[in-house]
Formats: C-alpha cells, structure tokens, sequence
C-alpha cells in the first residue's frame, strides 16, 4: 500500500507548474434581451471549426462548458424559431472565461432545420477520454462489434476483446454495461447504425466502478434531442458466403418538459465460424487432426424506450426499458481424425433460445443554481438463456462404424440489481468534490445435462455475489495545476456451489483502489497528461461454472470455480495535441491474471480460464493526422507493446514474454458530385496472449457513400475484410501441450445500407446518464463459444 501512496506523492511534486482546464460561460438572448432557453450551444475551434463540445442553455439562457483545453474559440448557437448566432473568436488559457450575451434574430418562419457547419474529426481527446466519432465512418461494418474495431489498438481474438494488447476491458452502452450473458455475441448482433461515437477511458476515475484494468469501452447510441418528433430509419444487407440484413428505426418526442425516445432494431444473420487444430497427444501417443465448422442463424430484436421528464427546474425523473430476444440454431459439423486411423464425424444441432429485458429509474436533484446536484439510479436486469443441444458421434474404427447420440442441455438463469447513489459539489471555482456509495446484488442458476456417448453429467451450478462500494474524488485547478485524484473501496462477497463436484467456494475480500490524473499544457497546443488508478477484474459468473461444453468426443469447453479476482496497477504519460490522441506511455503489472489455457486429459483436450501469477506489460502509442486540407481526413498510428508472463502452473515454470505492434490508420476522401471514399484497416504483428503464441494478422476496409434527397438521406456501400486475411493463427507450446490452430469466420462481407432521416433535425443536446448495473451485466458470459 505504501508504494500507491509513494507514487501518489511524487506525482504532486512533479506538477508544479501544470496547467489548468478552464470553462467557457454564457448567455443566449433574443433582440429584446429575454433570455432564449434551451439553445444549443456548440463550441468550435476557430481554425477549422471542428465541434469540440456542445451543450444545453437552461431555462434562463446560461451555458457552462466546462474542462475546455487551452486553445482558440468561437461559440455557435442555434434554437427553433431563431437565426444562427456566433460569437467573436476568443482565447482560452488557464482561467474561466465569460462569453459576451450571443443575440439571436427571430427568424421570418419557421426553420426547417438549422445544422452547425463544422465536422468532427475521427479521433479526438476530451476531458480524459479518446472519442471515436465512428457515425459517420463508411467502413465501420453493420455490427457493433466491426464498429468497435474502428478503435485504434483494438483487437479481437478467439471472440476476446484486447486494448492495445491488454484483455480486461469493460464494454458498456449509453454507460451500461450490456445485461446479455456474451457480450462478444450480443456485439456481433447488434447494429452499428445506432452508433453515434465511442468513448475510450483508459484510465477510469474514482465515480466508477474498479474492473477493467485495460479501460473501459463505452458505446454511445443515437438519441435525438430536437423539438417535436422525429427519428432515423435504416435498412441494410450484406453478403459474405450467406445473406443477411437488418432494419433500425430511432424516433423521439421532445417538449421542454418531456422527451421520450425509443429504439427498435430486427437483425437476421446467418454466418459461419471455422476452426481448425492439429495437436499431439503425449499420452496417447498420437496426433489429432480437428476440423471444426459451424453455421448458425440468428434472429435478433432489440427494443429499447425511455423518458425523461423535468419535474420542476431543479428535479428530473429518468425511465428506461430494454429488452432483447435472440432465436440462434447452431449446425456443426466437426470431424476428427487420429493417425491411428480412427476417425470421428460429429454432427452438432443446438437451439438457444434467449430473453433479456432490463429497467432503470434514475432521478436527479440540482441542489443550488452554483452545480451543486445528487442524483440517483435503481436498476434491474434479468436474463434466461436455453440451449438445448443434440449431438451424433460417427465413429470409425478398423473400418467398423457405430453411432454415439448426446443430449448436451443448459438452462441458465440470471438476476442483477443495484442502487447507487451520487453527490457533486462545486466548492469554488478551480474545485470540485464529489462522492458516492452503490450496493449491487448478483444471482445465477445454472442446469446442466450431458448424457450419452460415455459421458454422463447432471449438475445445477449457483453463484451469488455481492458488492459494496464507496467512493471519494476531488479535482480542481490551482496555481496551474490541473489534478484529479480519488479513492474507491469495495467489498466484495462471493460464493459458488456445484450440486456434481460438491464443490462450495466461499469468498470474502475488501480493495482500496486509489486514482490520480494530472495535467498540464507544455507548450500552446501541445499537453501533457500522467495518470495512476488500481483496477480489479473479478471473473466472469459463467468462468466459474464448472458445467462441461461438448464440442466432440475429443474437445469441450468448462468453468473453473476456483478462479480469483485479477488486480492490476496502471501508469500512463501521455502527450495530446490540439485534443488530439498523439503520444503515450505505459506500464502495467498484474497480479493472479485471468488467461484462457488448454489443457490436455488422456487423448482429449479442453479449454478453460486459469490464474497466471504475474503479467508485466510495456507499451508505447503514437497517433498523428493524415490530413489533406479539406479532400482528406484522417489518422494513422501503432501501439507497440511486450507482454511478459511468469507463473507457475502445471507443476513447472511458465515463463514467455513477446513484443508485438498493431498498425492502423483511417482515411476519408472527397470525391466529385457529393461522393465519399473511406479506407481503413489494422495490421497485428506476432504476439504472446496467455499460453498461446499467435501470428500475424489483420484487415482491409473500403467503403463508399452519397448523400440524397437534399442530405436527408445517406446511401452506403461498403467491402471489409477485402483482402480476407483476419484469419488467426497460432500454437500452444508448454509441457505436454502441442496445439496449432487456425480460426476464421465470415469477415469478409459486402453491405449496402440506407439511411432516411425523419421530422425535424435540429441539433440539441440531449440528457446523457448512466445506470448502476454497469461492471456485472459485462461479467455475464453463458454461451462459451
């Protein structure tokens, strides 16, 4: 502990003479200097009018926008009913600064539509989070899961999400974390035409919660916030060896009291995912030869509806209703063949069947008219997932053929709730404080039946989980300091229990996790920025259970109750420039790391999730624009790190360290007649993950688009995966294991979507908030594919 504090320590002594983050404040008036309300208020940077915040006028007219980087400025305004208003280009530096009143001109009728000219760029830095503005990106692919791949140093691996080489990352949507028991599945259903941006916090503060030692991915969806009613409808097809399509529709309602919104999303996919191994068995002293292929359809809807509703001018009351159904059928064939010449054919036919719905009841409270504000969040989530699998194990052996038949079943039940609760208080200008406590409850029951082919299991699985948390922050900018630093505890209570194994696992262990973020500007637009937090990642429930999934007589997948919480200490430098991501540092030691390893029983194989007692990692990222003045946007970088474990497992040292680099880069071109070309794609050197050493890989994206009907209307066509080469590759080399595998899917894909935007489209900012159940809905993994 005392190291922490150390550490904490130097910090402040190296930040004397950093700089602050200033605000910038104001109000909007009309010609007769009554306050206009609810404006929206658009910052822009007065070199290139590139929208760097934006925000909402209160009743009374005034805007804050707070934590804005030293820079030069200008204010935009819009509002129903009046003329666009601008002010005088100003400079901010390291103080508060007052906008002259921005007077807006009735306008003679009635706007149809009042757009802010300006165009985000696709990466910038804001407040401590990198910003991936991917709603107007043509390659960002037709699921989630593609879009979220537009995030520089983001990879996905054997259906595991890693951050510039780090696993540990916690997804959330609209600052949930998704309440769906795969979260890499409900990502590959979910459509990216929701999308609005992605934000990247690599170093979360002390407000949320400590898992997710490689940051926290939050995905941001459209939520229109204009005047009246109106809305987004998409639809969209692909094709890749099958067909697939989808269709979206995004309406809102808003009046100065209520605005109600709500989303509406079918998906139809039929896909492939191939997997091939070649192993040597030392006890059997053979080699296996597996083939694994496996189609599935899925049918997917997703609804999602809420309201907010202004109680009175200090009071807000928030509703939001989720719900998600996916109907999958699952026909594998996976064929294995010894050198014995015993050969296996088996036939894998799974229905799953899955309904989630989820409720949130969020309520806010401005204390004062000086920011002071405590809000709160209830919220509840349920989750039921079927699978019922058939199984047919053809085997030849001395050119006799017999038949197994298999019932591979599990039901799968899961219930989270929470209660937080959260107060800020601007004490004074250049200091804030804020503070929090949140309770969480998880409960998960698990039915498994295997029978048939000499493998016979009937296991019901519980686990529970409870979670206690508080927290105190405080940041402020003093004598050019600009210093965030905060303190979260958590206690935490576990218990798993296996009816088969008899197996009862009983845990109990209270954290501190200190976080501290300093920073400064160098030199005009240049920044710089160090950070400290201590994270935690608790397994996931579906991780513990023990219960067995049958891929063949020869391979299957199962839990591991025993495995424990993983922690993990991060520090980082980093340089910005002009709020852009440009240059960092880092470096990471972890303790007990959770790693995905195959182990070796008889001639049979499987896989598992085990503690590894140490992970090190080094990394460094450099960012920079590949801008052409107005024909060519966009950015280009590499993450270059080196993994290092050391444990012992297995009865024997493991030792393995690699360095390993992922290249990407974006670009956006203007063509003639309203068209735009976008290319982007990833390279992913060799590397080291876990037990696995794996090969080079990655991805080439094209994509097209034109506007239509008056720019009401987008039309894209877009090709990823062109080159098909996001196949990885890679081998197993410890003790008795000697695996090579190779995995692919269906990644390269031709897609055609359309977009239509209806009712008014003026710009407003919308209420953002986040719910309680935000780490333990992204630990729900049931389907261990």
């Amino acid at each position: 502990m005392k190291a922490y504090f150390t550490f904490l320590l130097l910090l402040v002594t190296l930040g004397t003479g950093f700089a602050q983050q200033a605000s910038v404040s104001g109000q909007i008036v009309d010609a007769q200097r009554r306050p206009v309300p609810f404006a929206s208020v658009a910052l822009l940077t007065a070199a290139d009018s590139v929208v760097t915040q934006a925000a909402q006028a209160n009743e009374e007219g005034a805007y804050v926008i707070k934590s804005v980087e030293a820079g030069t400025y200008r204010v935009v305004v819009t509002a129903l009913g009046f003329g666009k208003g601008r002010s005088e280009i100003f400079t901010v530096s390291s103080g508060p600064v007052r906008v002259p009143n921005i007077v807006l001109a009735s306008a003679s009728q009635e706007l149809k539509g009042v757009e802010i000219i300006g165009r985000k760029p696709l990466l910038e830095m804001q407040a401590g989070k990198m910003i991936v503005n991917v709603e107007g990106s043509l390659t960002a692919g037709s699921t989630a899961l593609e879009a979220l791949q537009k995030v520089p140093g983001l990879v996905v691996m054997s259906n595991r999400i890693s951050l510039a080489g780090r696993e540990g990352v916690i997804i959330q949507i609209d600052g949930r974390t998704t309440q769906y028991t795969d979260v890499v599945g409900v990502l590959k259903d979910f459509p990216s035409s929701s999308i609005e941006r992605i934000e990247v916090l690599t170093q979360p503060d002390a407000s949320h919660d400590a898992a997710g030692n490689a940051g926290i991915i939050n995905i941001i969806l459209k939520k229109n916030a204009d005047l009246g009613t109106n809305g987004t409808l998409t639809a969209a097809a692909g094709y890749g060896r099958f067909g697939k399509g989808s269709a979206t529709l995004d309406l809102n309602h808003r009046t100065k009291q209520l605005n109600l919104f709500g989303n509406y999303s079918y998906t139809y996919r039929k896909t492939y995912e191939q997997l091939n191994t070649e192993r040597w068995a030392t006890e059997a002293e053979g080699s296996y030869r597996q083939m694994s292929y496996q189609p599935r359809m899925a049918n997917v809807q997703a609804l999602r509806a809420g309201a907010d509703y202004s109680l009175s001018r200090r009071q807000t009351l928030g509703l939001l209703l989720n719900g998600y159904t996916n109907r999958t059928q699952v026909n594998g064939q996976n064929q294995t063949i010894a050198d014995n010449g015993t050969g296996v054919q088996t036939t894998n036919d799974t229905r799953r069947v899955t309904d989630s719905y989820a409720a949130n009841v969020n309520y806010k409270l401005l204390l004062d008219t000086l920011g002071q504000e405590l809000t709160a969040d209830v919220d509840y989530s349920r989750y039921e997932s079927d699978s019922y699998g058939r199984l047919v194990n053809t085997v030849t052996a001395e050119r006799q053929k017999r038949q197994e038949r298999l019932r591979n079943d599990q039901l799968t039940n899961i219930g989270l709730r929470s209660v937080k609760l959260d107060y800020r208080w601007p004490v004074r200008e250049g200091l804030k404080v804020s503070a929090g406590v949140k309770a969480s409850q998880a409960s998960i029951a698990s039915a498994v039946q295997l029978s048939g082919g000499g493998q016979e299991r009937d296991d019901n699985f519980r686990y529970t989980e409870s979670i206690r948390a508080g927290y105190a922050q405080a940041e402020g900018r003093q004598f050019g300091i600009g210093w965030q630093g905060g303190l979260r505890g958590e206690w935490t209570n576990t218990l798993a229990i296996s009816q088969a194994d008899g197996r009862r696992v009983a845990r109990q262990y209270g954290q501190l996790f200190p976080s501290l973020s300093l920073d400064r500007v160098v030199y005009k637009s240049l920044a710089l920025n160090l950070a400290y937090s201590r994270r935690i990642d608790r397994p996931s429930y579906q991780d513990l259970n023990p219960s067995i999934l049958y891929l063949d007589p020869y391979t299957s997948q199962r839990g591991n109750p025993f495995l424990k919480p993983q922690f993990t200490n991060n520090y980082k430098l980093a340089l910005t420039y002009n709020k852009q991501p440009f240059f960092m540092l880092g470096y990471s030691r972890t303790r007990d790391a959770i790693s995905l390893v195959t182990v070796t029983q008889d001639s049979a194989i499987y896989s598992t999730s085990a503690n590894l007692d140490h992970l090190e990692r080094y990394s460094a990222t450099l960012n920079f624009p590949l801008n052409l003045g107005k024909l060519m946007t966009g950015y280009a970088g590499v993450n270059v790190f080196y993994n290092q474990y050391l444990s012992q497992y297995l009865g024997s040292t493991y030792r393995n360290g690699r360095t390993a680099a992922t290249f990407y880069a974006q670009s956006n071109v203007k063509l003639p007649r309203g068209v735009t070309f976008e290319a982007s794609g990833y390279y992913q050197t060799a590397g080291v993950n876990g037990l696995v050493n794996f090969k080079a890989f990655g991805a080439l994206n094209l994509g097209l688009q034109k506007t239509l009907l008056h720019e009401r209307a987008t039309l894209r066509l877009n090709l990823n995966d062109a080159l098909f080469s996001n196949k990885q590759r890679g081998t197993v080399r410890y003790q008795d294991l000697d695996v090579n595998f190779l995995s692919y899917g269906e990644s390269r894909q031709l897609r055609a979507s359309f977009t239509y935007k209806l009712g008014n489209q003026q710009l407003k900012a919308a209420r953002k908030r986040s719910t309680g159940l935000e780490e333990e809905r992204g630990r729900v993994k049931s389907d261990k594919e």
